[in-house]
């Protein structure tokens, strides 16, 4: 999650065996987030497109949303193990995972996964380890990274914001839900997450953390018992292992640690506040700032990484971020546990982002060797092994292996003999942290957590042929096997598949950007296809783009109107004025009816349904909204047969059953709610079962569903899915395969064939 700008493409060095020789070719390359093609990032409006869909018409998503909904997907599934079983007709049949695991990049870091926002190294060997998925859940290494096992996917949060495993006992686990990267492109948390198995099994205490972020978590070094847990409403202390908390600082707390000598003394850093010692387990606290010229700053002080130097515990650092801005606004070192700070010379490595990717840490035998690292304006993560005196970038190792950008976790083992590093791409390591030459391994080969959005697509008669856009790991493309190929972009979002000719692919790399390929999706081969799309429209940063299911060279892309193609996104036209009553609403959705091709929605952020029945140049817009809920539209689907049937398909977090799906029998002149019966939770897609049009298929962020009758009754599928958010379904219509892309944990497709 960084700023793209057009930079100048870095030198790559690939190595290839020819006839037995080892020859080094030097080339140029783009890496995928320095893509010459592609908008520039923002990370707010990423968050934002996550966030403003499912909170509309409110300003915030309801307090206790996510957990209320998973309450009742748990009480449909006890109502039909107590009826037809579980899943009905599809009790037996599984979700199986299509990938990626992992993403091959053809880059200096040769695969990636997804964003990691936790890691934690079990403290009695380096070689097990715990990382944390941004809405994929808890997974366990035992073998250094070579292999990853997911340990939560039934659990009712995926989003993980911090793990803890307590020194004393390293079966005790804590994990805090709610990723507290202050990105909102996730789910609130639920509670922590407790293990005293080494992850076998977990209990879940809500206590008071519904809907609040755990950034950061940290156990007694001699009783597991006693926890600190750094929220977005400050810090919390229990006593008694969970069952009860108490808080013990306001404000938002980024940061906790103990002393690992001395238990009795910990450290937690606050925004606007700074940082604060506890002499007393954490039970009361005080500033810990210094002053004057040897203190902290007294202002603008924004997200705090703090780390302590277990070899040398009166040793604190401090990663501060500028509020005002997303710089850095200081690396500083304590040497006397607080009493006086000084700012280090080391360059910004967290610009202009430092509220979302900000860490640092200490290698636990030498305090001397110190990683500090951010996101990729000027290098991503730098280290020192004197004490902060000189620091090198340390990005691209010396092995040639580079780290992804955006750093969230940075984890050494007990003994400071392996450093794990997790970002937006996935989980790294360093088996010789504290030398000077650092070669990194990549550890994502069978991390599955990759984070897609909506607009997935699939081979119209090729069942090993899809793409699909993702958060910061680009388009993506499957081949046939569970590892996926980069494509194209940084975030990416909908793409388009030529149902006449696999070789056009076409992809919305966020916000204006309109890119297509004629080779098949092969890196280098895209191009901007965004010839008469205004870059001045308000547009969502994952905005539309829809293929004609009749003419594929007919394509609708929306902003706050839509834009027409008609040869293949060489040229396009706006077909419509503004579809949203202006202020910042947005189309963000778009339908084409395959029964009449002429017939074309537009779903917008504000709750409004727009229809024509002649597309194209002069088309005539009518408002269908009469009768909709005021929420946003996540899909509009017409009919497969009926050119007057359409379904349309509702975010957000309405008071009251149903109000997600309606449907439409006279082009949207009046409208039946049929999601009754279904959990309070956004509804992401909607798929028409081309050979039973009565069924239907429904994506939520609770599950995917399924009914029979239109709607009238719904039913489970969720057999083996993990509990991430599902953003979209297609269907492989040859063999009723039915696929799903989740916001967090990957693709993963199903045979629907016992469904009629």
């Amino acid at each position: 999650m960084k700023r793209h700008l057009r930079s100048t493409p870095r030198t790559y060095i690939a190595i290839l065996l020819i006839a037995g020789p080892l020859v080094l070719l030097t080339g140029m390359r783009t890496r995928p987030e320095e893509s010459e093609h592609g908008a520039p990032e923002d990370p707010l409006a990423r968050s934002e497109w996550f966030r403003t869909q499912r909170a509309y018409p409110y300003q915030h998503i309801p307090a206790g949303a996510r957990l209320r909904s998973m309450e009742q997907l748990n009480e449909m599934i006890q109502t039909e193990s107590e009826t037809v079983g579980v899943g009905g007709v599809m009790s037996s049949v599984t979700w199986a995972l299509v990938g990626p695991e992992p993403t091959n990049t053809g880059y200096a870091y040769p695969t990636t996964s997804g964003r990691v926002t936790a890691l934690a190294v079990d403290p009695t060997t380096s070689s097990t380890v715990y990382a944390g998925g941004a809405d994929g859940g808890v997974w366990k290494t035992t073998n250094s990274g070579t292999t990853w096992t997911p340990m939560t996917d039934g659990q009712s949060s995926l989003s993980i914001g911090s793990i803890a495993i307590a020194p004393s006992n390293h079966e005790v686990i804590y994990v805090g839900t709610g990723e507290e990267n202050f990105n909102s492109d996730g789910y609130a948390g639920v509670g922590i997450l407790k293990s005293t198995n080494a992850g076998s099994s977990w209990t879940l205490t809500t206590g008071p953390f519904n809907s609040i972020d755990i950034g950061s978590l940290a156990v007694h070094p001699t009783n597991d018992d006693v926890v600190l847990a750094a929220t977005t409403n400050g810090v919390y202390l229990t006593t008694n292992g969970g069952s009860s908390w108490t808080q013990v600082i306001s404000g938002t707390a980024t940061a906790v640690v103990f002393n690992p000598s001395n238990g009795n003394t910990a450290y937690a850093a606050v925004e606007n506040e700074g940082v604060y010692v506890s002499t007393n387990e954490g039970s009361s606290w005080t500033t810990d700032n210094g002053s004057g010229s040897t203190g902290l700053p007294t202002s603008d002080l924004g997200r705090i990484a703090l780390a302590i130097a277990p070899s040398s515990t009166s040793t604190l650092w401090a990663s501060i971020g500028n509020s005002s801005n997303g710089n850095l606004l200081g690396l500083y070192k304590s040497t006397n546990g607080g009493s006086s700070w000084t700012k280090e010379s080391v360059t910004d490595y967290c610009t202009p982002q430092c509220w979302y990717d900000n860490v640092v840490a200490v290698d636990p035998g030498n305090a001397s060797v110190v990683y500090a690292g951010g996101s990729e304006d000027n290098g991503t993560l730098f280290q020192t092994t004197n004490g902060g005196s000189s620091w090198t970038n340390v990005t691209l190792g010396s092995n040639l292996v580079e780290l992804h950008e955006d750093h969230h976790a940075l984890a050494f083992s007990e003994s400071g003999g392996v450093l794990y590093v997790g970002n937006d791409g996935g989980v790294w390591s360093n088996s010789s942290p504290a030398s000077s030459t650092v070669n990194w391994t990549n550890l994502n080969s069978t991390l599955a957590i990759t984070q897609f959005y909506s607009g997935l697509s699939i081979g119209a008669s090729d069942p090993n042929l899809a793409y699909g856009g993702t958060q910061d790991n680009g388009v993506q493309q499957y081949e046939g096997t569970i590892a996926w190929n980069y494509a194209w972009c940084g975030d990416a979002g909908w793409t388009a598949l030529d149902f006449t000719n696999s070789n056009n692919v076409y992809a919305s790399c966020a916000q204006y950007d309109v890119e297509k390929s004629t080779e098949g999706g092969l890196v280098g081969s895209w191009y901007p296809a965004t010839s008469g799309i205004s870059t001045g429209d308000r547009s969502q940063f994952i905005p539309p783009l829809v293929m004609d299911p009749v003419t594929s060279e007919t394509l609708y892309f929306g902003t706050y109107r839509i834009y027409q193609t008609t040869n293949g996104a060489e040229s396009w036209q706006a077909i419509s004025s503004d579809l949203t009553s202006g202020g910042s609403a947005t189309v963000t959705a778009i339908g084409v009816s395959p029964a009449n091709n002429k017939i074309v929605y537009a779903g917008t952020s504000n709750g409004y349904v727009q229809m024509t029945s002649n597309a194209g140049s002069g088309a005539t817009w009518t408002n269908v909204s009469s009768g909709l809920p005021n929420q946003s539209v996540t899909q509009v689907v017409p009919g497969l047969e009926n050119s007057s049937y359409v379904y349309v398909t509702f975010s957000g977090f309405p008071s009251g059953s149903g109000q997600h799906i309606y449907r439409s029998t006279n082009n949207g002149s009046s409208w039946t709610d049929i999601s009754k019966g279904l959990p309070n939770s956004p509804v992401n897609d909607l798929v028409i079962d081309p050979t039973y049009t009565s069924t239907l298929y429904a994506a939520m962020d609770v599950g995917v569903y399924y009914s029979t009758n239109s709607g009238s009754t719904w039913t489970t599928l969720i057999n083996g899915l993990p509990n991430s958010a599902v953003l979209a379904l297609r269907m492989y219509k040859p063999t009723r395969t039915l696929w799903a892309a989740t916001h967090g944990r990957g693709v993963w497709n199903i045979s629907v064939s016992s469904i009629e």
